[in-house]
């Protein structure tokens, strides 16, 4: 039920307005009782009495589906963020499902395993969301897959095949932080939980979660060249085109995120004018050897200046702000 409210005016600048009585008895106001006034970017004031704490929530799951099934349900309910406490109960659950949960819970920043029986396990959400943002996500992200490449090149020159393991382990840190960015803009979509830290707006959040995902793929497809490379014999001189173009897509990429973090649109464009060279090169490269092996690592390099470009496309959208 909607109550209507009337605006007052007192003096030249003040304006009042008075609050149900019904809710101020239920919060327990007196006179003089500080209220918390919060501005929502929709235009809307949200008032909180004093002490006011955010709901509890507790989520009750059974575990009657498939393990997977049950995995990626409570990975949406990470991202969704609305309850504090998740709690799977079934009968008789094995040690191996008991693990897996706890191996996921390992990969959501927060999540933890606080309580595992034969019948019941409980995971509690410890994440405070006002100490992490979008853009420190994006950054972080960006930081990982900057070292990613810098290990994939320093393998070819060196045609070292030992850190190969190491590039693919860090694809999981960016996995772990993509999942806590797409949590963030879930929570800057309700305007009543917007981190205070949080400078982003609505459009640049969307634009920032759509370069998230674009750098997420890149991670995946850094990872498919360093497999591939781990069991592949490459020749020298393809190996050393390799290196050079590794190089080359690592400015690109940086140079993406540089332009969207500041909304360059000339930067933005010299990144698309790059990766059209970038492809010529790319099959120059792709001539020097065969082999599915080769094939993959191409079209991975392929798919990494394309989700750069992407990124670049959206710093130029941003620019029109």
């Amino acid at each position: 039920m909607m109550d209507i409210r009337k605006v007052q005016v007192t003096g030249k600048s003040t304006y009042i307005v008075t609050i149900p009585k019904k809710w101020a008895v239920r919060s327990k106001l007196k006179s003089g009782s500080p209220l918390s006034i919060d501005y929502a970017e929709d235009g809307s004031l949200v008032i909180k009495p004093p002490g006011f704490k955010e709901s509890k929530k507790i989520k009750k799951v059974r575990a009657d589906k498939k393990p997977e099934h049950l995995k990626r349900d409570i990975i949406g309910l990470y991202i969704v963020g609305d309850h504090q406490t998740i709690e799977i109960q079934g009968n008789d659950l094995s040690r191996e499902f008991r693990e897996e949960i706890r191996n996921l819970c390992a990969r959501l920043v927060g999540f933890e395993l606080v309580e595992s029986t034969d019948s019941t396990l409980v995971i509690q959400d410890y994440l405070d969301s006002d100490e992490f943002t979008i853009e420190k996500g994006i950054k972080r992200m960006s930081s990982i897959i900057y070292l990613m490449l810098e290990e994939l090149y320093l393998a070819f020159e060196e045609n070292d095949r030992s850190v190969c393991r190491d590039i693919i382990r860090r694809d999981d840190d960016i996995d772990r932080m993509f999942i806590l960015v797409s949590r963030q803009y879930v929570n800057r979509m309700n305007l009543r939980k917007v981190s205070e830290k949080d400078d982003l707006s609505l459009i640049e959040a969307f634009y920032y979660r759509l370069a998230g995902s674009d750098i997420e793929r890149i991670g995946d497809h850094i990872s498919k060249i360093a497999l591939h490379y781990e069991y592949t014999d490459i020749h020298p001189e393809f190996l050393k085109s390799l290196k050079e173009l590794c190089r080359e897509l690592q400015k690109i990429f940086m140079d993406s995120v540089e332009s969207l973090r500041e909304y360059d649109n000339e930067l933005a464009n010299m990144v698309l004018e790059s990766g059209e060279q970038f492809d010529a090169r790319l099959v120059i490269a792709g001539n020097m050897q065969a082999g599915d092996h080769i094939e993959i690592i191409i079209d991975s390099f392929s798919r990494i200046k394309d989700y750069a470009s992407n990124i670049a496309e959206h710093a130029i959208d941003l620019s029109q702000l």
